[in-house]
């Protein structure tokens, strides 16, 4: 057996650990601390969406048969309704409402909220649906 096996038996298949980012660089690559530390791991999510977790976000990292990945970040929900999708990063954000509006914000406070009703919102100026 080898001293890295001594020292860091592998977790039985279908472990889990959260653990902090630790670095996070251009180009994608980061590494987290748990039980061990994490590095070039594989991030999962819904097909068509790409990310890269942030230094200090807490990351849940799950244990495979086929080797460890990152299978996303927690958060917290408050602030959203039941059925709502929110994604930010760099204080811009898009929500995708219960009612199916969609509002995009900047980090400036800039908005633009397409209304479930066909309406269109720039900055608090309303734009009724033609036609």
């Amino acid at each position: 057996m080898t001293l890295d096996r001594l020292l860091f038996p592998e977790a039985p298949e279908g472990g889990a650990a959260l653990g902090v980012v630790s670095y996070s660089l251009g180009g994608g690559d980061w590494g987290a601390v748990a039980d061990r530390e994490y590095r070039h791991r594989p991030l999962v999510g819904p097909g068509g969406f790409r990310w890269c977790p942030r230094e200090g976000e807490e990351v849940l990292l799950l244990r495979t048969g086929d080797g460890d990945l990152c299978a996303g970040v927690s958060f917290e929900s408050q602030g959203l309704a039941p059925g709502e999708a929110e994604l930010s990063a760099g204080g811009g954000t898009i929500r995708l409402g219960q009612d199916g509006s969609i509002r995009l914000t900047s980090k400036g406070g800039g908005s633009i909220l397409l209304g479930a009703d066909g309406t269109v919102a720039v900055n608090g100026q309303i734009f009724p649906k033609e036609g």
